[in-house]
């Protein structure tokens, strides 16, 4: 593997962890988090937690992928810098594959906003990748006093026309019944998922191609349904009245969600941030974990001052924004 590159793989297979695996993996680095669950707007949610004191922190991960795809590099780096981690699933992951309600942007959501009330929570900082970056943006415009800051990676607020044409060729995928073998599974999605730069790597692509060959995707009506959840949405007018704390990060080789997309929101978003990471394709917080994670680190260092409720109304009733002061943007 280059140094070059500086890509950090897994030493071995069992130390990834699996991104659709709905069980702790073995060598998983960091703390152990508790996995427990929570019976909230009709379905049983099931998180990681890592406890203690820290402030919180809510990783939302995106289509197909489960909370266990955190626990490599984001929550130790969260845990390290005093964080408490909790990563939830999203609804359409085992065991809420066909949950009440159904599965859709708003859905997410609302069970976001459900598991922080139920662990008092509020407000706290989020941060989602892909699908999950636009379930924590719909939450940001639907519950934004529940919101401290917000990360958004690879997020995107609409489709584009190759993102509405892989969502159709997924869900054809499914509903034809068609099994593809791993070996072209592992290709296709090393192509989709990661950056030229790695894919010229003989010994970093091997290794990912191991990854994917070892960690298949899971498949099932919920994810199904998962794909279609951005189908006709349109996020980018309501950003334009946004008024949380906001980092957007690109990853300057996505071909999944590029990375003006994520640039959109930020330039949408008054006072919003963007940054790129450069040498990294759609999974570039696994790709390039270190620089992603000094990103999100650096903006959580500037968090603006909490403002008490009590606060929060006045300022309300005045007309004014109790999170204007303090946004900044670099």
């Amino acid at each position: 593997m280059s140094d070059e590159l500086r890509v950090e793989l897994p030493r071995t297979r069992r130390d990834f962890p699996r991104e659709h695996a709905t069980t702790p993996h073995p060598g998983q680095r960091g703390p152990t988090p508790t996995m427990p669950s929570a019976p909230l707007n009709g379905i049983d949610v099931v998180f990681d937690d890592t406890g203690g004191d820290g402030e919180p922190v809510l990783l939302v991960n995106g289509t197909g992928a489960t909370r266990t795809a955190w626990r490599a590099h984001q929550t130790p780096a969260l845990v390290a810098a005093g964080y408490r981690v909790i990563a939830p699933d999203n609804r359409g992951i085992p065991p809420n594959a066909l949950p009440p309600g159904g599965i859709t942007l708003e859905a997410m959501a609302a069970d976001l906003a459900a598991l922080i009330d139920h662990l008092a929570l509020p407000p706290c900082r989020l941060v989602g990748f892909s699908l999950g970056a636009s379930i924590v943006g719909e939450l940001c415009l639907t519950r934004p006093e529940l919101v401290s800051q917000a990360v958004l990676m690879a997020g995107r607020a609409r489709l584009d026309t190759f993102g509405d044409a892989m969502s159709r060729a997924a869900g054809d995928l499914y509903d034809s019944g068609a099994a593809v073998p791993a070996s072209h599974e592992a290709v296709f999605r090393a192509l989709c998922y990661l950056s030229p730069h790695t894919l010229r790597d003989p010994g970093a692509v091997r290794d990912w191609l191991d990854v994917f060959t070892y960690a298949q995707a899971t498949t099932g009506p919920g994810i199904r349904a998962q794909y279609d959840a951005m189908r006709g949405v349109d996020q980018l007018p309501r950003y334009a009245g946004l008024d949380v704390p906001l980092l957007c990060i690109g990853f300057a080789d996505d071909v999944m969600i590029p990375a003006a997309a994520g640039r959109d929101i930020a330039d949408t978003v008054p006072g919003a941030r963007y940054t790129e990471i450069e040498r990294c394709g759609h999974y570039g917080h696994l790709e390039r974990p270190a620089e992603v994670n000094a990103a999100m680190l650096d903006f959580f260092a500037r968090r603006p001052e909490a403002v008490r409720p009590e606060a929060a109304h006045a300022a309300a009733c005045r007309g004014e924004s109790p999170r204007t002061s303090g946004r900044g943007g670099t």
